[in-house]
């Protein structure tokens, strides 16, 4: 999902076997080949004030069984205006090594092209059409618009004193399902060396999550890491409950999801869809149309500095 302004990759494996047992010997088993069903996922974004969308189509199998490549892939806005995802080079899509010879298509309507065309609160139906007659149709409703209300400094950038706590507040996000508020720490192994901490991960990603509309504050770190505190990170999340050590680095970023993101996001121990993955596209295939709006905030944990603070009172 894009949560961490990427797509993390997941594929839908389908397996269909018989097997036969005679008394306590193995008799004939028979495996018949899956059927390929045709995945689509399509996201729109806005970040600040840039719009872009993104959208991977591939074969559940993985086979090129038919093109995805050549797919049309419109997007249609409530007011009736259009515009058509172009291709891109995979690359420009996923972060992540594929399977030898899997094969995927990607489609991204950058922000220069995008930006006034995806928009906070607009409702946007999407129409998958394959040269091979495959269709899929979707809509979704991207969430409101909202603000970071606290820390609120000019440029997007504050500094905030060693080991302090950090508490975040937004407005709401008319018509949001879910908040990912997320923090990428970097300069942590260096900072926590001298207390013999290891890290094995640097940078740090760490998640929280809100489940109402007026669900709009969070406080660093105690609230984040809800899915990393019986992993590896566990010591790494102690070390820095009162507050992130000077010379860390933090990058924040609260994303505010749609209904169909929600429903279709599962991955590790973040389930705020429950078991199963619901989805939002329909036809000859499945896959989710999702939409969600990001406010970010870049945060220097150090003493003295000429960024103004995060917090009010401090020096």
């Amino acid at each position: 999902m894009w949560i961490r302004h990427r797509v993390r990759f997941s594929l839908l494996a389908v397996a269909v076997w018989i097997v036969s047992l005679a008394a306590c010997e193995l008799g004939e088993v028979t495996v018949s080949q899956p059927e390929d069903v045709l995945l689509a996922e399509i996201y729109l974004r806005v970040v600040e004030d840039r719009g872009e969308a993104l959208a991977i189509l591939h074969w559940s199998g993985g086979r090129e069984v038919r093109p995805t490549s050549q797919a049309e892939i419109l997007l249609r806005r409530g007011d009736g205006a259009e515009v058509t995802i172009p291709p891109v080079p995979q690359q420009q899509c996923m972060d992540e090594i594929l399977p030898e010879g899997f094969f995927l298509a990607c489609f991204r309507l950058a922000p220069g092209r995008g930006g006034a065309f995806i928009q906070p609160g607009e409702r946007y139906d999407a129409v998958v059409t394959l040269p091979s007659g495959e269709r899929l149709e979707g809509r979704t409703s991207v969430p409101g618009d909202f603000q970071l209300v606290s820390p609120s400094v000019d440029g997007g950038t504050c500094r905030l004193s060693g080991r302090t706590l950090l508490p975040l507040r937004w407005t709401p996000s008319r018509g949001v399902w879910a908040y990912v508020p997320e923090v990428e720490l970097s300069g942590l192994r260096e900072a926590l060396e001298p207390q013999g901490i290891p890290v094995e991960s640097d940078p740090l990603i760490l998640l929280g999550l809100a489940l109402s509309e007026e669900d709009t504050s969070i406080i660093f770190p105690n609230e984040f890491g809800l899915f990393q505190r019986f992993s590896d990170e566990a010591e790494v999340l102690l070390a820095l409950r009162d507050g992130a050590p000077e010379g860390v680095r933090g990058r924040f970023t609260i994303s505010a999801l749609d209904r169909n993101t929600t429903n279709w996001s599962r991955g590790g121990n973040f389930n705020p869809s429950g078991p199963v993955r619901i989805p939002s596209l329909f036809g000859d295939g499945t896959g989710v149309i999702g939409a969600v709006v990001v406010r970010e905030l870049r945060v220097e944990v150090e003493g003295e500095g000429v960024l103004p603070p995060c917090l009010p009172g401090e020096g």
